[in-house]
């Protein structure tokens, strides 16, 4: 009896592990997905950085609206530099973690990258819809 009670807690608890690197490979995934999905956005960024700044730079534009410009200008450079940032702070190997620190981080890791598509997102609309307006 005493076999069978230590074989059903043994199971329990490697089925619990597994059940956490999994939990732990899923929400890994989910952040790695949306960088993913944002990471291509950059050259975009680039792009309407650059029209900006071309139109910045014409004589015909007056003081309010150059401020309008320059403020379009720097969303967009905080949300590079806010993707910029969480790359190269994002720690993907987790070495030394327990299992409940590595699901503490991915999900404060979730929260940030989503944070900066939102950034990212956000200021590209908005200099869209100035360059076509």
């Amino acid at each position: 009896m005493k076999t069978i009670i230590s074989f059903v807690f043994s199971l329990i608890i490697l089925v619990s592990c597994q059940s956490k690197e999994k939990e732990i490979q899923l929400l890994n995934a989910e952040v790695i997905a949306i960088h993913d999905e944002v990471m291509p956005k950059m050259d975009e960024v680039m792009k309407l950085k650059s029209k900006l700044q071309q139109q910045l730079m014409s004589e015909t534009i007056e003081a309010p609206e150059k401020q309008k410009i320059q403020s379009l200008i720097i969303e967009l450079e905080e949300a590079d530099q806010a993707m910029m940032n969480w790359m190269r702070n994002y720690d993907s190997l987790m070495e030394g973690k327990t299992e409940e620190e590595k699901l503490s981080y991915l999900n404060t890791q979730k929260e940030s990258i989503q944070s900066v598509k939102e950034k990212m997102l956000g200021a590209i609309s908005q200099a869209d819809s100035y360059l076509n307006s």
